[in-house]
């Protein structure tokens, strides 16, 4: 089993705010294991809480944002590719059907973190190439997911956090969703919610946390990374995710990205997926030595 088909890391940091919407094209894993700051996924907002599992589905949109108080935030993030989870099911558990829907955000117990974190570390710390260490790292992945599905089927899920502003903007982030690859400009989206432009970015800003073109470039950005990936050339799908220019469109997904579109369906038609996207899967740092375990 590639390295590259999953990534896993330890993130402890304070000045951690993500200052742009971010999607990966698996499922991501978070463990969080401290308290402030919050989580925006899918459309809702989250605080960010000790004892947290956020399961992220492929291409949803999320952003964390740490809160005023300068906390440390400590998380384990375990990005796995679809590839891996099909590779790791069984026609009797079946790993990509029940992530499928999973986008969620669930509360454990004190006992189920410790034991999550535990197979996180170890999954974290390479292991020097000898027989039997590919399986004992597949046993690993198999230990983390049934337990996360384990818990996705037994444990309530977390609501967002609401608030009046993030309340009156889901219908203007439902209307962005569906008409992303449209001509889409502020003026006719104010008069089209009955607001003032000046309003509506106000809402929308104090919401979601993120401009109204921010979140429309990003939704543009998957649908030409969908379009890529199935095959269409870079014309095509600088047309068909609606940028108004080509030259606007390869500046675009170069500066979201970070390759070119060119040189992401390239890396894509290779298998190297993780590579084809630094935005999308983060910068992969080396793996910890054995004695360099995270402090929990």
């Amino acid at each position: 089993m590639e390295s590259r088909d999953y990534i896993i890391q330890y993130k402890q940091d304070d000045k951690w705010r993500m200052h742009r919407l971010h999607y990966h094209e698996g499922v991501e894993l978070m463990l969080v294991l401290s308290d402030g700051g919050d989580f925006f996924m899918d459309r809702k907002m989250y605080p960010l809480r000790k004892n947290t599992l956020f399961i992220l589905n492929a291409n949803t949109l999320h952003r964390d944002e740490n809160g005023a108080d300068g906390s440390i935030f400590r998380r384990y993030v375990l990005h796995i590719l679809p590839s891996l989870l099909e590779q790791l099911s069984t026609p009797q558990t079946d790993f990509t059907e029940a992530l499928k829907n999973a986008g969620a955000c669930i509360r454990l117990s004190d006992e189920d973190t410790t034991k999550l974190s535990r197979l996180f570390e170890k999954l974290r710390i390479s292991m020097p190439p000898a027989f039997g260490t590919d399986i004992l790292e597949r046993i690993t992945l198999y230990e983390i997911l049934l337990l996360v599905c384990s818990r996705i089927r037994s444990t309530k899920k977390e609501h967002g956090a609401s608030n009046q502003e993030y309340d009156r903007v889901q219908p203007v982030l439902e209307y962005l969703r569906r008409n992303c690859t449209d001509h889409i400009s502020l003026d006719d989206l104010a008069d089209h919610f009955m607001l003032s432009k000046h309003y509506l970015c106000h809402i929308f800003k104090r919401g979601t946390g993120f401009s109204v073109m921010e979140y429309v470039i990003q939704l543009r950005i998957i649908t030409a990374q969908r379009l890529l990936r199935q095959g269409a050339n870079v014309q095509e799908a600088s047309e068909k995710s609606g940028f108004q220019t080509y030259s606007h469109f390869i500046r675009t997904f170069n500066t979201y990205v970070g390759v070119s579109p060119k040189k992401y369906a390239k890396l894509y038609r290779q298998g190297d997926r993780y590579a084809a996207n630094s935005e999308m899967s983060g910068n992969k740092r080396p793996r910890a030595r054995r004695g360099e375990a995270a402090q929990l």
